[in-house]
């Protein structure tokens, strides 16, 4: 008799909230504060804590791929960074997504490696509310870690709904977190389609990992660590 092959692994210690099972699709207030997400948000801030303290913590925006460092927006930021050598080391990144604050090393974890928010399909109120929700918990995580990092910064679209969010903090903790992008005037169409490559021409953070702005990135925090 053939004997049934065992789970050699089932991955449950990668579950930071919920069930581990769900995928959560969609655009609205389910997708915004899911129950999973709350409680991680929750988790973070009770249980968590950063590895060491850092010189920099830098926010970036999320990507459609899962974990984020496997996306191609990711990979060229991730790429950019390592330039940097052991500098490396002294900066914390920071994932601003609907589903919460997430720092690199919890990107694997459930919830976070396991939903899909399509930006395509926001409506004016639910940005808003994207931009109230992302403002609380972004608060929330500095006022509990600002003493494990000198500086924070953002690399960021000007343009975009994380940044709106930035600024408000920025306002209600009289704390400055300079946006490391370039303004989108800057950085002309063509520089776009050569890392587009006629395929993700719908993504509008591609303006993030553009050669001007990459370079701009690394100059920027080069400044800022010193």
């Amino acid at each position: 008799m053939k004997r049934k092959s065992k789970n050699i692994w089932d991955g449950k210690e990668l579950i930071w909230a919920g069930n581990g099972k769900t995928f959560l699709r969609g655009v609205g207030e389910k997708f915004l504060t899911h129950p999973f997400f709350e409680e991680a948000h929750s988790k973070i801030l009770s249980i968590y804590k950063p590895k060491t303290h850092y010189k920099l913590c830098l926010f970036l925006p999320c990507s459609y791929g899962k974990p984020y460092s496997q996306s191609y927006i990711h990979y060229m930021i991730i790429k950019s960074l390592r330039s940097l050598k052991n500098d490396y080391y002294k900066i914390h990144q920071i994932i601003l997504t609907n589903a919460g604050i997430v720092p690199r090393e919890l990107e694997e974890f459930y919830p976070f490696c396991c939903y899909d928010w399509n930006p395509r399909f926001e409506n004016s109120d639910i940005k808003n509310r994207y931009i109230n929700v992302l403002f609380r918990r972004l608060k929330n995580y500095i006022l509990k870690f600002k003493d494990y990092y000198d500086k924070f910064a953002c690399y960021l679209r000007w343009n975009s709904d994380s940044y709106k969010a930035i600024r408000r903090v920025e306002h209600d903790l009289d704390l400055n977190i300079p946006n490391f992008s370039l303004n989108p005037i800057s950085i002309n169409r063509s520089e776009i389609n050569k890392v587009a490559y006629g395929v993700y021409d719908h993504e509008e953070d591609l303006i993030l990992i553009t050669s001007k702005n990459l370079q701009n990135l690394i100059k920027r925090i080069k400044e800022a660590l010193m």
